[in-house]
């Protein structure tokens, strides 16, 4: 399904929203995982190895390609991962928030490992 022109120029507008918002989201859980002293650095670096690869293949799902015909999953993608509010939908037409309103919203969300201490 291809997209309307009005519907077109406001989803361009929320993309670059939702691309920062990612973004900006990644690096947070970043930081929160490099500040998280009890686990060691090894450890630390596991999760932000792991948290980087699994959100990089989420960064070219949901924004990659760039494109008329790819906007409306790009943009289940981005509700999905609630990178974007009803309210800042609410400028889309009526066929399109059809086309998200099964969305299931899963924000991300850290999951901390367990670190084994070897004693040898």
């Amino acid at each position: 399904m291809s997209i309307i022109e009005s519907d077109w120029k406001k989803f361009k507008e929320l993309h670059k929203l939702a691309l920062d918002r990612f973004c900006q989201g990644v690096l947070a859980d970043a930081k929160t995982i490099a500040q998280h002293d009890a686990l060691s650095a090894h450890a630390r670096y596991g999760m932000i190895y792991r948290l980087m690869r699994d959100r990089d293949k989420d960064i070219v799902q949901t924004f990659d390609p760039y494109s008329r015909s790819s906007a409306p999953i790009a943009l289940r993608w981005m509700v999905k991962h609630d990178l974007l509010t009803d309210a800042e939908l609410s400028v889309l037409s009526e066929a399109m928030l059809e086309e998200v309103a099964d969305v299931v919203r899963q924000p991300y969300k850290l999951e901390w490992v367990e670190e084994i201490v070897r004693e040898d």
